[in-house]
């Protein structure tokens, strides 16, 4: 037969716990507050990183369209701008990017190239860290000029 259990020894065993956690539950509240804008820094910058890839990568695209159709012998530079544009739809922009045609269009150079450049500017704002940061995005590409059909 067992004994039975004391209800003084059980009230003290809960007691005991309760002083034991009562001590620590201030700690874990005050590692959080420390931890805690340290973790925002770090999340904010990773979608900030993945943002201003994507942009990049976007005027990268842009600028190879461009250079696409001023390889052609038949395009204007309006025409370029305008494709420069259409490939940056969609893509959130403060501004329209700048478009450079160098060293024109191809009329009359074939075998030649022709230089497309575009560039941006992106703002960077992490908590904390870096507000109203402004960073520089450039997209190159080169074609060589096609001949008339």
């Amino acid at each position: 037969m067992q004994k039975p259990i004391d209800p003084r020894s059980r009230f003290q065993a809960r007691r005991r716990l309760s002083r034991h956690l009562r001590r620590d539950s201030g700690a874990s509240l005050a590692e959080f507050a420390l931890v805690l804008p340290v973790l925002v820094m770090i999340v904010f910058g990773i979608i900030e990183f993945g943002i201003v890839f994507t942009k990049a990568q976007a005027i990268e695209a842009a600028a190879r369209e461009g250079a696409r159709l001023a390889s052609i012998e038949s395009s204007t530079v309006g025409d370029i701008e305008a494709r420069v544009n259409d490939a940056l739809t969609g893509i959130p922009m403060s501004g329209p990017p700048t478009v450079s045609v160098t060293p024109g269009t191809c009329t009359n150079r074939p075998g030649e190239s022709v230089t497309v450049g575009v560039s941006t500017t992106h703002m960077i704002n992490i908590p904390l860290v870096l507000n109203n940061y402004s960073v520089n995005l450039n997209g190159t590409a080169v074609f060589r000029c096609e001949a008339a059909a």
